[in-house]
């Protein structure tokens, strides 16, 4: 499995997350995919070469976007499983494991992965942590499983894939992307490509810093800014369900279904608020029970769990301190608002 970290101007949390690598695992197979301007990557591949563990630095031109970087090094390697890794979230390689022994052996599986924890820092002395928890959506039938996955998304974006599914993904990314509707298409897009198979295990500690650039949340009227992207996205996926077997009009009820679900949670009434949700799958199920049971414990002193995590916490809690204060973290806030 190699792990694949795309990173941009964040040299502080690059170094923080190889520094978790080499503490943690340090066999792992690592390739950082660096899309910096100059000055940033000089100091990363500095930083990588004073290294004792063995990482593959590449440097690529910083006019490239993400996804098409992300598509140049899938093209240039052959390695059957991948995990993706951002710069400033910390994997949990046991699980990741486990997730690709499972995908090994699932047919028509095509990634696989565990429970995420988004850890929130708003300031120095705030910070909010919500699970992203994963299930099993392994059915056969292609429109079956957009099904499930629409009536709670999870991120499928973060585990680990085969190589097909992300030379995909990237190349799919490269011609559209929303902001409000990212997850579910890339959720989508993964699941008519093939089944998820989960590991009821924390797989990703993911923190997103408020001195970084990232996604910020759109407004409630984002869908209708957007929504020549929406519908580009609806008639794609319907194509794709019509090309694995389904007829046209099955297609068009079952994307719209799903989009018409997000719609309403973009305009303030998400899955949860729904009437009977806390009742029926996917929440009330043992699995989410004992998901939403380990991040509680997670967070509780002297509990089994937060014994088990202990140091990886304690390494990530100094690591997004020090990016906090930092001073050498290159915010793009206007790149990323026209997004």
């Amino acid at each position: 499995m190699k792990i694949l970290i795309p990173t941009r101007n964040r040299p502080t949390s690059l170094r923080g997350l190889l520094e978790y690598l080499a503490r943690f695992y340090p066999e792992a197979d690592i390739l950082v995919a660096d899309g910096s301007t100059p000055e940033f990557q000089q100091q990363n591949e500095a930083y990588v070469a004073s290294l004792s563990t063995r990482i593959d630095y590449r440097a690529y031109d910083e006019e490239i976007g993400l996804f098409e970087r992300l598509s140049l090094v899938l093209d240039s390697i052959d390695d059957e499983f991948i995990t993706m890794n951002a710069d400033d979230d910390y994997p949990i390689l046991e699980t990741l494991e486990l997730a690709e022994r499972r995908l090994a052996e699932t047919p028509g599986a095509s990634f696989a992965g565990g429970h995420l924890i988004h850890i929130n820092i708003n300031s120095v002395k705030s910070s909010i942590a919500r699970l992203d928890a994963v299930r099993d959506i392994t059915t056969d039938d292609v429109a079956d499983r957009l099904l499930l996955f629409g009536a709670f998304p999870f991120t499928t974006s973060y585990g680990v894939a085969r190589r097909e599914l992300l030379v995909e993904r990237y190349q799919f990314l490269q011609t559209w992307t929303s902001t409000s509707f990212f997850d579910l298409a890339v959720g989508l897009m993964d699941l008519i490509h093939g089944k998820f198979v989960s590991v009821p295990e924390f797989a990703f500690l993911c923190t997103r810093n408020e001195v970084h650039s990232y996604y910020r949340p759109e407004d409630g009227l984002a869908y209708l800014r957007n929504a020549s992207k929406v519908l580009d996205l609806n008639d794609h996926l319907v194509k794709r369900v019509v090309a694995a077997g389904h007829d046209f009009d099955d297609a068009t009820e079952v994307v719209g279904s799903v989009i018409a679900r997000r719609l309403g949670g973009v305009v303030g009434h998400p899955p949860f608020r729904l009437q009977g949700f806390a009742d029926t799958y996917p929440y009330n199920t043992p699995e989410m029970a004992d998901a939403r049971d380990k991040i509680a414990e997670l967070f509780t002193e002297g509990t089994a769990e937060r014994a088990k995590y202990a140091d990886k916490l304690a390494f990530i809690a100094a690591n997004v301190q020090a990016t906090l204060t930092s001073t050498d973290n290159a915010g793009e806030e206007a790149v990323y608002g026209t997004l």
